[in-house]
């Protein structure tokens, strides 16, 4: 990783938010403008640091969310990596959706079953029985129709075939917003799902709103989405993913965390809320590209310092 040489790491994030605040209070503000604070000075701070400062929830003191509505767009489409990830980061804002009688689809680009060497079943047995709990919790949510299921092996694998099929998807459906995990989302497959998104939307000739949703740690969030009235169908969403809550509580773990973002909107407002990171195509595509080099640049300069250290 590259040293940082204007001081320690905790000025360069202090330095970088006091430019962010400046121009995210204008713009949080203003019903004129769209509600974002990214642009390009995203690129201006260290991929790890800015990981770091996201998971800690820091954004939180500088960023004040604005409180958005279903319908989000007139054709919604969740790209989920994983079984489940539907609906622990975005599932109450897919019930408001289906509540508004507007369209909405899920796209579904892994086939969910790494590790089934150690269960007992076979890698196509385990994509089925996650493939049927996403479809149970497509119904819960009010969709009329079960998630698309790509069930790719390996995300990194399969960029260009996976890009193409989200696009042709975008494309068929007129799909006007994208919900994905936020960029900065700790598993590699949820990063892998915002490279294989923006290589899509390169294709794609209007705009579309991109909101990053949280399910292995915070986003940066922008605008925030009341979900009282449908925090059931939600629950029930959840409930639906066996397999996974098995191995964690995602029910109760994410009901929690929605419940712990209600402070978001002050007190009597609301008691679950989700929140996103939004930004439209365009920006959004820029912000992925700029990101997997900072990753790649990273990975090259902590390669280095490893090899130096072996010798």
């Amino acid at each position: 990783m590259a040293r940082h040489t204007g001081g320690p790491a905790h000025n360069m994030i202090y330095y970088y938010l006091r430019r962010l605040y400046r121009l995210v209070f204008a713009l949080a503000y203003s019903r004129t403008q769209f509600k974002l604070f990214l642009g390009a000075s995203l690129g201006d701070i260290n991929q790890r640091m800015l990981t770091l400062a996201s998971e800690a929830d820091y954004f939180a003191g500088f960023v004040r969310p604005v409180p958005i509505q279903a319908p989000f767009g007139k054709s919604v489409l969740v790209v989920a990596p994983h079984q489940d990830d539907e609906a622990i980061g975005c599932g109450g804002a897919l019930c408001l959706q289906t509540q508004t009688g507007s369209a909405a689809a899920i796209v579904m680009l892994q086939d969910g079953a790494d590790g089934f060497e150690t269960t007992g079943m076979t890698r196509s047995q385990l994509t089925e029985l996650r493939n049927e709990e996403s479809r149970q919790a497509a119904k819960a949510a009010g969709l009329t129709e079960p998630p698309i299921f790509l069930d790719h092996a390996s995300l990194s694998d399969s960029l260009a075939a996976a890009s193409e099929q989200v696009r042709a998807i975008i494309a068929g459906r007129k799909v006007d917003a994208v919900f994905v995990p936020f960029i900065l989302d700790a598993h590699p497959d949820h990063r892998w799902a915002n490279i294989i998104l923006a290589e899509a939307l390169k294709n794609i000739t209007w705009n579309v709103r991109v909101l990053g949703y949280e399910v292995w740690g915070m986003c940066i969030p922008n605008v925030v989405l009341v979900i009282d009235t449908a925090i059931e169908e939600k629950r029930k969403m959840l409930d639906c993913f066996k397999w996974a809550n098995t191995a964690v509580d995602y029910t109760n773990s994410t009901i929690g965390l929605n419940m712990f973002h209600s402070r978001m909107l002050g007190s009597g407002l609301c008691r679950y809320a989700e929140r996103f990171f939004e930004i439209p195509r365009q920006e959004y595509i820029g912000l992925v590209e700029r990101t997997r080099a900072s990753a790649a640049s990273s990975a090259a300069a902590e390669a280095a310092t490893n090899s130096q250290a072996r010798n």
